[in-house]
């Protein structure tokens, strides 16, 4: 199981409990909250081994963006993925800001950065390879960090980079840790294109309207 739906398990057994506390006081009757239960937990379940959990993904992230500072946090996170992947040359083949427009365009979870990867990459990925898209996996969260002084998001992300560093037999901490460092370096030296590219997605600017706002700002860096 993964971890949305354990969120949202969690969440609801909360809810639970809270509703068992108060309702003698609103005169509630015990079988409701139990009922109640009932139905979450056999939609969790349902969900899980039916769908992938995308329908509590769909249901999470369609609350939580009720919060503009949680919208806004999304930009800035898949802000800093986008622009480390251009300035890196990585072939970037779209995006999407939440998780309706994820489950759209068939991806997974609740959005993100679509960077096109060799087919082989997996498997005979070169050294200079793996530092490219572990700089931009790792971007995310590292651009959340230089605004908000906190990371919330990028948990898939981290899992990605593990998963193939794992399968390549590299060293996992220290390439997380350069592969870190260098997209901090990045941002902070492209800061305003950073910013301008920000506003973009805040527009829902197409990405080759993306790439000609950031051409003014900086070069590519092969």
């Amino acid at each position: 199981m993964n971890q949305t739906p354990l969120n949202a398990i969690a969440l609801f057994v909360a809810l639970l409990s809270g509703s068992i506390l108060v309702g003698p006081i609103l005169n509630i009757a015990p079988e409701i909250p139990f009922a109640f239960a009932a139905m979450v937990l056999a939609f969790v379940v349902a969900d899980t081994f039916g769908f992938q959990g995308k329908g509590m993904t769909l249901f999470l992230d369609g609350f939580a963006r009720l919060s503009p500072q949680y919208c806004q946090r999304v930009i800035h996170h898949e802000s800093g993925h986008f622009l480390t992947a251009y300035l890196l040359d990585l072939p970037i083949t779209g995006y999407t800001l939440t998780a309706w427009e994820a489950l759209q365009q068939g991806q997974e979870g609740q959005g993100g950065v679509c960077v096109e990867t060799p087919a082989n990459f997996s498997d005979k990925a070169t050294a200079a390879q793996v530092e490219r898209y572990c700089t931009v996996w790792m971007a995310g969260g590292v651009a959340e960090a230089l605004v908000y002084e906190a990371v919330e998001g990028g948990k898939d992300d981290l899992r990605q980079l593990r998963r193939t560093l794992n399968r390549l037999n590299m060293n996992t901490k220290v390439h997380e840790r350069q592969a870190g460092n260098r997209a901090r370096q990045m941002l902070r030296s492209n800061w305003d294109a950073y910013e301008a590219l920000v506003q973009a997605m805040t527009h829902r600017k197409s990405v080759a309207e993306c790439y000609t706002i950031l051409e003014q700002y900086c070069a590519v860096a092969v």
